[in-house]
């Protein structure tokens, strides 16, 4: 587990930065906002298609997981290198599309060499992974700001993302020398003819509450800034320590929430959370000061990494081994398609009805979420 968050970390620095600063550099280029946002659609639609393609090379045994993981890390640094050359739209979309296909490599290999390896210590070492690419960010958002003192924003862009592919290329590195290569086990020759012979009744119920749980949290998730924007003005500063603060707390936090997880409970920690969440949804909508806003935002932030860690602990211990790298591509693709689908809801509902609706509609669909998942672990038991 240390090599492979290692690796993550190094290949993390523009984690917390790159969404940021793309579309103002987008902007400086010249670059129209159709244009802008049309690399991120193109970023998201490659990771959806490409995640099921990588759990499905991690089950193959001429390929596995250390394969498709140190694949991902050179894609990665190959659309670092790439962007901070980019001074066409051509170019970009080129980047955004090679770092879409890098990120299902690794987000799908990464979840199942950690269920591989954790056993009952899932929502520990999940927090972990959180901590590792929460602690790339931050050094790598020091990193820019250092840069940024000393030359200006086209050559800052340039070394830090040059300087963010080397790094990256050092987890390769790292990777390659100290990671086991963690082979799945071979089949007993029966071949998966189709998704439906695929999945049991259980993973497929567990992964429609994933989907559900990425629409309720992505809603909010996808206008948060606009909101603070439009309650609190233009205070770059202020809206930067609202997202900061709880970023940097779980960068360090994350491995404890994972482990209290452990110890209460995975089925209970995830509808306990999913409480304190709708109840600090409510608290937020109401909240104009913007120390109170910021307060409900941290406390948040917090449910929501115990429900994700929760939710991949419950996960790990439906599905087969022997066909976990698949499972973990299909489970991994319902979060990307609640996200993409919650992002047109979030606007359209706060455009048409107002800006306190997406609290009340995330609210409303963890409300779903939570009956879903309840009605999945009955029948579980039944």
């Amino acid at each position: 587990m240390k090599t492979l968050n290692r690796s993550l970390k190094l290949a993390s620095f523009p984690f917390w930065m790159s969404s940021f600063l793309l579309p103002i550099y987008c902007s400086s280029l010249g670059l129209s906002p159709l244009e802008t946002t049309g690399m991120f659609s193109v970023y998201s639609l490659f990771v959806l298609l490409s995640k099921l393609v990588s759990g499905r090379l991690c089950d193959y045994e001429k390929i596995g997981r250390k394969k498709v993981f140190l694949t991902g890390l050179v894609l990665t640094a190959c659309s670092y290198a790439l962007l901070a050359f980019s001074r066409e739209l051509v170019w970009l979309y080129l980047s955004q599309m090679l770092d879409g296909i890098a990120t299902a490599l690794l987000s799908v290999s990464l979840y199942t060499m950690v269920v591989d390896e954790s056993g009952e210590e899932i929502a520990v070492n999940r927090g972990k992974q959180s901590a590792a690419q929460n602690f790339g960010g931050l050094y790598g958002m020091i990193f820019y700001f250092v840069l940024l003192s000393n030359m200006d924003f086209f050559a800052t862009w340039k070394v830090f993302f040059l300087g963010s592919a080397v790094l990256t290329l050092y987890g390769v590195w790292n990777a390659a020398r100290k990671l086991e290569d963690n082979m799945p086990k071979e089949t007993d020759g029966k071949k998966l003819q189709n998704l439906k012979l695929a999945i049991c009744l259980k993973a497929k119920g567990l992964i429609a509450v994933r989907f559900l749980l990425s629409l309720s949290l992505n809603v909010l998730g996808a206008v948060f800034v606009l909101i603070m924007m439009q309650r609190f003005g233009n205070n770059m500063m202020m809206i930067g320590l609202i997202c900061l603060i709880p970023s940097t707390l779980l960068a360090y936090l994350s491995p404890s929430i994972g482990a209290k997880i452990k110890r209460f409970g995975e089925r209970k920690s995830f509808l306990t959370t999913s409480i304190l969440a709708i109840l600090l949804l409510i608290w937020m909508s109401a909240s104009t000061a913007p120390v109170l806003f910021g307060l409900g935002w941290s406390g948040y932030s917090f449910a929501v990494t115990a429900m994700n860690l929760s939710m991949d602990a419950v996960f790990s211990k439906q599905i087969p081994e022997k066909e976990r790298g698949m499972y973990s591509g299909i489970y991994s693709c319902s979060v990307n398609l609640g996200s993409m689908i919650a992002s047109v809801l979030g606007g359209f509902f706060m455009q048409e009805i107002g800006e306190s609706t997406p609290f009340y509609l995330t609210a409303v669909l963890l409300m779903l979420t939570m009956l879903v998942f309840q009605k999945v672990l009955l029948t579980e038991n039944k």
